[in-house]
């Protein structure tokens, strides 16, 4: 009896570890892609290669940080997401330039659109203001990060630094 006993709590927890694993999802990680590019003049568009962005939700943010711009330190660049076609999947914010130090600049956690759920995207930048010149930037960006837009933020929400 104890032994037929033994088997059923065995063989019962078995099947419920079995269930929970299957329930699993897979989560993002907080990664830092590395990003360089030349930001046009006119405020044209520059944009990264794509990236899958799994979630299904608006609130599981992206990243971006931008810690070096050839205008200078604190100053600001444009950055949204959006699909190979053009299409925005994200609001726009402007991010301030670090000192060139790559653990400089704050990151930036932005909700994604609906558009944004299940796709393909790409970060995309400008320049914030009209201007005739062309500067470099450099800085992280992660597609979908793990971490959900807290509830008192509308778009976005800006870490200290290095965090």
């Amino acid at each position: 009896m104890k032994k037929r006993k033994g088997r059923v709590i065995a063989l019962g927890t078995i099947l419920a570890c079995s269930i929970g694993l299957g329930t699993l999802s897979v989560e993002a990680g907080n990664e830092n892609s590395v990003y360089s590019f030349k930001i046009k003049k006119e405020q044209g568009n520059e944009y990264t290669g794509t990236k899958y962005r799994q979630t299904t939700t608006e609130r599981n943010t992206w990243k971006v940080r931008m810690y070096y711009s050839q205008e200078g330190t604190n100053t600001y660049t444009t950055y949204w997401l959006e699909k190979s076609n053009g299409t925005n999947v994200s609001p726009a914010v402007d991010v301030k330039a670090g000192n060139k130090n790559s653990k400089s600049g704050r990151n930036h956690y932005i909700k994604g659109n609906a558009g944004a759920n299940a796709t393909e995207v790409r970060l995309t930048a400008e320049n914030n203001n009209v201007s005739s010149s062309t500067y470099s930037v450099e800085g992280y960006w992660d597609e979908e990060t793990g971490r959900i837009l807290p509830g008192q933020y509308k778009t976005f929400y800006t870490t200290e630094y290095n965090k």
